[in-house]
């Protein structure tokens, strides 16, 4: 593959990658971890819940709080090739089940989704899921795997995406190995030591999508 192709293909994944990301991130929040643990907080200003990941072996790319509230993450782990992105969203009422579908049921009828094959949404689990691969892009394979999922938790949104390029059925695993050490919990004070996110990481595009449940509507868009 040519330079120019590689650089376009790499901006191409990028882009497509980062549905919760904006192109114009301002403000910077360091994650958090507790010592002795490979366990990452997120924390989400102003309100009692934050989230909890594994990223044992992760880099942590970019972690930035917004003026708005909205907290961004991206991290990707170099052993394995996989790419996680979160953003938390505080809303006015109560956060919900039915406002995370909502949302993957948008985000599947959206351009990015849509470009992709083996699209499923599966929303009987207690974290709706939706996955789809992205074959390739302008004549060049690429086999992306994306897997999106949303939880609610008190006045607070999370979302979820998790991707690899060149993705095989034995990643799957991996995959759901990292969603089932995603949690919204009441956020820890004791013991905290802060990561150094690296700045220096590409800007990124998004798509716009809506939480709507009970009349109330919020969009992640920046």
């Amino acid at each position: 593959m040519d330079t120019s192709r590689t650089r376009t293909v790499r901006s191409t994944i990028l882009a497509l990658t980062s549905l919760i990301l904006s192109p114009f991130v301002t403000g910077e929040l360091p994650a958090m971890a507790l010592e002795g643990s490979a366990r990452t907080i997120l924390p989400q200003p102003n309100s009692p819940v934050g989230l909890s990941i594994d990223l044992a072996g992760f880099t942590i790319e970019r972690d930035q709080l917004k003026p708005n509230g909205r907290h961004y993450l991206m991290a990707s782990h170099p052993g394995t090739g996989i790419n996680v992105a979160i953003v938390l969203e505080q809303v006015a009422g109560q956060a919900s089940t039915g406002g995370c579908i909502n949302y993957l049921r948008q985000l599947k009828k959206g351009p990015t989704v849509s470009r992709g094959i083996n699209v499923a949404l599966l929303t009987s689990r207690d974290v709706p899921t939706l996955e789809y691969t992205l074959p390739g892009f302008q004549g060049v394979r690429l086999d992306q795997k994306s897997l999106y999922a949303c939880m609610a938790g008190g006045n607070v949104y999370a979302n979820i995406h998790i991707s690899k390029v060149q993705y095989t059925e034995a990643d799957a695993a991996l995959f759901q190995q990292l969603l089932t050490t995603v949690r919204l919990q009441p956020e820890p004070s004791p013991r905290i030591t802060p990561h150094q996110p690296n700045t220096a990481a590409p800007l990124f595009s998004v798509e716009p999508v809506r939480y709507e449940q009970k009349n109330e509507t919020r969009a992640i868009a920046p």
